[in-house]
């Protein structure tokens, strides 16, 4: 018996060992530095490449999806971008390649056999696993999608005379930019064969944040003011500006940016070209005196205790205000920015009266302690004056000066907010700190002349910016002529 069971032992011991020595014999065949025959990630077939190969292979593929388009519709409207637009990518390509290196190669000899047995008869497809870049998603959904969507309206006001009329709110959807991202995802995922596709965007309901009911607060004059509008071709640009202001109400915690409701700056939005400050200078810009708008409201503002987020001064001092009363708008620069700090919706009404008067009033519910009053006071703290600057002008008559440029004195100032309680004084803050540069006066002074010797000694002159030397060498110069 024993005999007999050592037997069979000895068999079975040579069975598995002949079979152990064909296993190993059938997966040798194979090349262990590349990817076995029939094995692809989606429709790319990998078969005998290196994972560099593969890997090249993977990211042609990739740059050519990025060139096909999507069509995202919400209701009848539709907007197109490319793959590329939305940041398409892979999901760890390297370890998609790598686990299609290793099929066949990992794992017990009995496992590998079975693989190699399958790639003969069928293909292994390993899933592409395409992700998108959510910061280019929102960025481009944010800009040309969500638009598209027929959103809620919050309710409006309009004051006419002593009185408001409340213009009820709309529901509405917006676009659910997540939900539409993981719509697409989903399509480039099952299947995608790199040609261009549309889909529906998911939408949610869209709620009004200012609501009928909640206008029936504003009652109460939070702040006011006003600065001379003047005249010339900036008044058009400062009636177009308010315009774009006048009527606008804040939810609590909403804030506005003056530069983006009032902007672009063109003549398509009713802007003309006049006056305004760049790198120092006085120049013609479309919307010349936009700053005026800002800087009124900014007072009211100030009055009425919104919380300001963003402010900047000019960088020269303007004729229609104090020190450190102004607030600059300059493209992407500058902005003036503010924020409803009440518990209840804002209305900032403005205009411009048959007084020539530029006026911003805010309304609201007031909740400021009955007594109390606020005032505010410029204080310059540090004066520069302007001095004078020469320049040759060498197309104009010798000796000739013209005067050029927008003389400013330059100042350093800060605004104080005083508080009174029942017309007594209880505190005294420093709210802003401006720093305005001066600009000298510039004299364009000529040096053309037949006279080689003449002109360098009136140009020589012109290097010292000396006023005294200019004007005797002129003198010598004319001599000379």
């Amino acid at each position: 018996m024993e005999v007999l069971f050592g037997l069979l032992l000895f068999c079975s011991i040579l069975i598995l060992s002949v079979f152990y020595v064909f296993l190993q014999h059938f997966v040798s065949k194979y090349p262990a530095d590349e990817i076995y025959k029939n094995v692809f990630i989606g429709s790319v077939d990998l078969s005998g490449m290196t994972t560099e190969e593969a890997e090249g292979a993977m990211e042609k593929r990739l740059d050519d999806g990025r060139q096909t388009t999507v069509t995202m519709q919400v209701g009848k409207k539709e907007e197109t971008a490319s793959l590329e637009e939305l940041g398409l990518g892979y999901r760890d390509i390297k370890k998609q390649v790598r686990s299609a290196f290793d099929y066949g190669k990992a794992g017990s000899l009995w496992k590998r056999f079975w693989q190699l047995k399958e790639l003969s008869k069928e293909k292994k497809v390993f899933k592409e696993n395409y992700v998108l870049s959510k910061k280019q998603v929102k960025k481009l959904m944010d800009e040309r999608i969500v638009p598209l969507a027929h959103h809620a309206q919050n309710a409006t006001m309009e004051r006419k005379g002593r009185k408001f009329t409340i213009i009820k709110e709309k529901q509405g959807k917006t676009v659910d930019i997540d939900k539409s991202t993981s719509a697409i995802l989903k399509h480039l995922n099952s299947g995608w064969d790199l040609t261009d596709f549309s889909l529906k965007m998911v939408q949610k309901k869209d709620e009004p944040t200012v609501r009928a009911e909640d206008l029936k607060t504003v009652k109460d004059k939070l702040g006011s003011y006003s600065t001379d509008a003047g005249g010339g071709e900036r008044l058009q640009n400062l009636k177009t500006g308010v315009e774009k202001l006048n009527g606008t109400v804040l939810a609590p915690g909403e804030e506005i940016s003056v530069h983006d409701a009032t902007a672009p700056y063109d003549k398509e939005h009713g802007y003309v070209a006049a006056g305004s400050y760049e790198n120092g200078k006085v120049v013609e810009t479309y919307g010349g005196g936009i700053c005026q708008v800002s800087t009124t409201l900014y007072n009211a503002v100030l009055y009425a205790e919104l919380e300001v987020t963003e402010r900047y001064p000019h960088s020269m001092l303007v004729a229609y205000i104090d020190p450190s009363r102004d607030a600059a708008i300059a493209g992407d620069v500058k902005d003036f920015k503010f924020k409803n700090s009440y518990d209840t919706p804002v209305y900032i009404e403005g205009g411009i009266d048959e007084d020539g008067q530029l006026k911003f009033t805010i309304y609201g519910k007031d909740t400021r302690k009955k007594g109390r009053t606020v005032e505010y006071e410029s204080e310059v703290t540090a004066t520069e004056e302007y001095g004078r600057t020469y320049k040759e002008d060498r197309d104009a008559p010798l000796g000739s000066m013209k005067y050029e440029g927008s003389p400013h004195t330059g100042k350093t100032a800060r605004l104080w907010k005083i508080v009174k309680k029942d017309g007594k004084e209880v505190s005294r803050d420093v709210i802003n700190n401006s720093t305005y540069q001066k600009s000298n006066e510039i004299i364009m002074v000529g040096t053309a002349c037949d006279n080689g010797a003449a002109s360098g000694i009136v140009s020589g002159a012109i290097a010292t910016q000396d006023g005294t030397k200019i004007n005797a060498a002129i003198s010598k110069a004319r001599a000379m002529e």
